[in-house]
Parts: C-alpha cells; structure tokens; sequence
C-alpha cells in the first residue's frame, strides 16, 4: 500500500488511468465488513450524499458511516486504509498520479467505484470587452479560485497546455463570491469555476452585469487531456444564460466515488452492486443525480475502475 502525506488539504479530484486489468470469470461478491465514506465539511452536499449511502449500505446489512474531509485529504485516507470509500472529483487523480502538491509523492493505489455527477468549467467574462479566446486574457484582469482548489488546478493546466502561464495574466484568487464581485464591479474581466450545470449563481451573475462564456475548442481539449486525461468534454447549450445564445464548449469534471486498490475484487463488486440495485434511492441523494444511469456510473473520464466494479458494469451491459 502506498503510503504518502499531504502538506495541505483542499478539495480536489481524482481517477486513475490504465488500470484496467483481466477479471476471474468465478469471482463472487463478498459483504463487506464495514464501510466508512469520506465526504465533505458538515452540511455540505457530499456529507449529506455519504449519509444516504451509509444508509443505503445499512440497510442491506452492513454498517456504514459517513466522515468528514474533502477531495485530496479523501483521496489520502482512502490510500492509506483509513476507510474504505471517497469522494473526490476526477482531475484530482492526475494530480494524485504524478505526486503533485499536496501530495509528496505518487499515489496509484485508488480506484473507481462510480462516476456520480458532471461539473463543467464556466469561464465568464466581461461581455463589454473583446474576450473570446483564451489567448485574449492575456494581460487582463483575472481571478481564479484559491490554490489547491480543482478549479485552480485545472484552469492552470489549461493556460498551460495553450502556451500560457499564470503571469501572462493580472491575475488573482478568491472565493466564488470574490470571483463574481470582481466581475460585477468590473475591477476583474473574468473568473472561471467548474460548477454544477445550469449553475444558479451563474444565472444570478448572467442577470447582473453583460457576459460571455469562452469557449474551449477541440484542439484546447486535445492539448489539455494529453496534460490531465481525467477531464471530459461537456456543451453549455445556448440559452442557458442570459447573452449567451450559441452553444459553448467546454470541459467536465466527475464527482466520484473511489476505493482503495486493496478492497477486494468481491467487496467492490458488492458495492457497485448494491448501488446499482437502489439506484432509485441514489438518485435522490441530491438533483444532480435525478437522471443517473449504470452507464453514466460506469463512465469515467481517464479509465480506472476497480477490477470489482467493473466486472459487475460488464454482466448487467452498462459497459461493453
């Protein structure tokens, strides 16, 4: 087992690819002894999310509990053996896998359950201003959120894979509300946060003060999942937003729930198994998920299901 620190904790995301390996065809499931969930701060969504999944797991015999943390520090316990499942969001794995801050070094010990739900990168700027390519920040008054955080990480990697770095950009961190303030008082021309889709605050943002949505074009995407090939790619239909009529294209992050390498094949089998079968109830965990399928669970941005789950995703015909 991989054993590693973090030099401090942030939400992030995470998934491992090319870990796919050959599956006994005999395996059986086995009930786990116990489950702990690593989720979030309390009251926050994915705490309440792990609670439903205890719940969930409870109710067919095995005693679960959610704890709190958040997307990098789950990925280190769930490493470590602290507990047996995670949350975290899927760009995280890459900066996991390369033993990237917080981490101190690699970590390829943790594999996929499910993918639960889509996040998609917004990059609002000033409507006003002659903003439509990346390339057009350059200069320009920015803020992206604080460091350590996926949008943070992500949106760095991005300007990277474009020839672009932090300093090519005025460029500031805040909290989202700092983020759309700057954009409101028009002392920033831009932020970017991966967000939940439609995004409310978006919305609210949209109606405020004129903005456009920068689009990320096939040749940004390619260049960008050779960097991090744990982010997918997403649409933002026009209309969504008030002054913006024509569709965007952008990238997504999964939300999604990992195990250790260690968890035998039969426990994780168990697991995707009894999700599957109370798909209903998972699916009222929280509005995100109200349309989730087995196919979309088996989907993961970069590969790296647990050998488990993914034998369970191939008998039921959620993945070919």
């Amino acid at each position: 087992m991989n054993s590693f620190s973090l030099k401090s904790v942030a939400l992030g995301g995470l998934i491992v690819s090319g870990l796919l390996v050959a599956l006994p065809a005999n395996a059986q499931d086995k009930t786990p002894d116990q489950l702990t969930i690593f989720t979030s701060v309390s009251g926050s969504s994915w705490y309440g999310i792990g609670a439903g999944m205890a719940e969930i797991f409870a109710q067919n015999g095995v005693s679960s509990n959610p704890e709190l943390g958040a997307g990098l520090s789950n990925v280190a316990n769930v490493a470590n053996g602290r507990g047996e499942l995670g949350f975290t969001m899927s760009p995280a794995i890459t900066v996991a896998v390369r033993g990237d801050e917080p981490f101190t070094e690699p970590v390829t010990n943790v594999r996929v359950i499910a993918a639960l739900s889509e996040s998609l990168m917004h990059i609002f700027v000033d409507g006003d201003e002659n903003i439509a390519t990346l390339a057009d920040l350059q200069g320009r008054p920015f803020i992206t959120q604080r460091p350590g955080s996926i949008t943070a990480v992500v949106f760095e990697e991005l300007l990277d894979s474009q020839g672009l770095a932090a300093s090519d950009l005025d460029l500031s961190t805040g909290s989202l509300t700092e983020q759309q303030d700057g954009l409101r008082d028009r002392r920033s021309d831009g932020m970017v946060s991966i967000a939940s889709y439609p995004s409310s605050w978006g919305a609210e943002l949209a109606n405020t003060v004129p903005i456009s949505l920068l689009p990320i074009d096939d040749a940004a995407f390619e260049a960008l999942t050779q960097r991090m090939p744990t982010v997918g790619r997403g649409l933002i239909s026009g209309g969504t937003y008030v002054g913006q009529d024509a569709d965007v294209p952008t990238i997504t992050a999964n939300m999604i729930l990992i195990a250790s390498a260690d968890m035998s094949e039969e426990e994780a089998y168990w697991v995707t198994r009894t999700l599957v079968e109370n798909i209903e109830t998972v699916r009222g965990l929280h509005a995100s998920y109200r349309d989730l399928t087995p196919e979309q669970m088996a989907t993961v941005p970069g590969g790296g299901l647990h050998p488990g789950a993914e034998r369970y995703y191939r008998q039921i015909g959620a993945l070919n």
